[in-house]
């Protein structure tokens, strides 16, 4: 079965790019939104792998990447998350940081290799074990 990434950003450029670096892939597939409000209400009939989510929504002036990641973390609270944004300041990636998000972007020139970085990461985490497999594990 593919897995899921949600795509959340409303630059046409950076959503071209994704899904085109997605299609090269072929154990994902993609749902891409212009709007966080969208996707958020996606995220009641669907649980993505993988969320990648913008800070600015110019058709959104209203809400930023951070409210939308924390009604992410609402509804689905271990949704890995990659953050991408045009800013890059210390004080945002701190604020980002805090709400546990996989990677931190800019989007610049090497932006696909480091989206492709991020995922590595998330390919490589070790798999978090319960208690009892813990337990019962040789």
């Amino acid at each position: 079965m593919k897995k899921l990434v949600f795509i959340i950003d409303d630059d046409p450029v950076y959503l071209n790019f994704m899904k085109s670096h997605f299609k090269q892939m072929a154990e994902f597939e993609t749902q891409v939104f212009p709007s966080g409000k969208d996707a958020i209400k996606a995220l009641d009939g669907e649980k993505p792998y993988l969320v990648i989510l913008d800070h600015l929504f110019l058709n959104d002036p209203d809400n930023t990447g951070l409210e939308y990641l924390k009604e992410i973390r609402k509804k689905i609270s271990r949704v890995p998350v990659i953050y991408i944004t045009s800013i890059n300041e210390e004080i945002l990636r701190k604020q980002v940081a805090k709400m546990k998000v996989l990677d931190y972007i800019v989007k610049d020139d090497a932006f696909l290799v480091h989206l492709r970085t991020a995922m590595d990461k998330l390919v490589d985490q070790p798999k978090k074990k319960g208690l009892l497999s813990k337990i019962f594990s040789k």
